[in-house]
């Protein structure tokens, strides 16, 4: 049985690298960043473990690209402060204009869809071991009452 626990642990990894190329298609397909950015490189995954068992996957990666799938902030461009262009974003009274963000759901769309294939592998694949070795268990366990 513990030999099944490195077998999930291998297809977990496996299915963690493919997500982080999914995350980059989406993020391709809704035109966010560029393929030698910042937010495209900071990607990285990690497996969080306890006795050996894989509890989660953990993937990091810049915040703000969380701020873009959800279409929050001030609607300026990053950079544009302190120069010359800053002004074009401000109205003659100082006030900024509100360019309209919307959401680009390249995260959490990724993320759900990716989540639910997980979920159907480890069912497919595991969910049947695991019911035959509970089986042997029982089948293999002394009854003791106690009197």
């Amino acid at each position: 049985m513990l030999n099944q626990f490195k077998d999930i642990e291998a297809v977990v990894n496996g299915w963690a690298e493919v997500v982080i190329d999914r995350f980059h298609e989406a993020m391709d397909k809704y035109n966010i960043g560029r393929l030698d950015g910042n937010l495209w490189k900071s990607f990285t995954y990690h497996l969080q473990q306890n006795g050996g068992n894989v509890e989660a996957v953990v993937f990091k990666f810049h915040q703000y690209g969380r701020f873009v799938d959800m279409g929050v902030g001030r609607g300026v461009p990053i950079g544009s402060r302190g120069s010359s262009n800053f002004e074009k974003y401000r109205k003659n009274n100082g006030q900024l204009h509100r360019y309209g963000r919307k959401p680009k759901p390249w995260y959490s769309k990724t993320k759900t869809r990716e989540i639910a294939i997980l979920r159907t592998i480890l069912i497919q694949d595991y969910g049947i071991n695991t019911l035959a070795d509970l089986e042997s268990v029982f089948n293999t366990t002394e009854i003791v009452t106690l009197s």
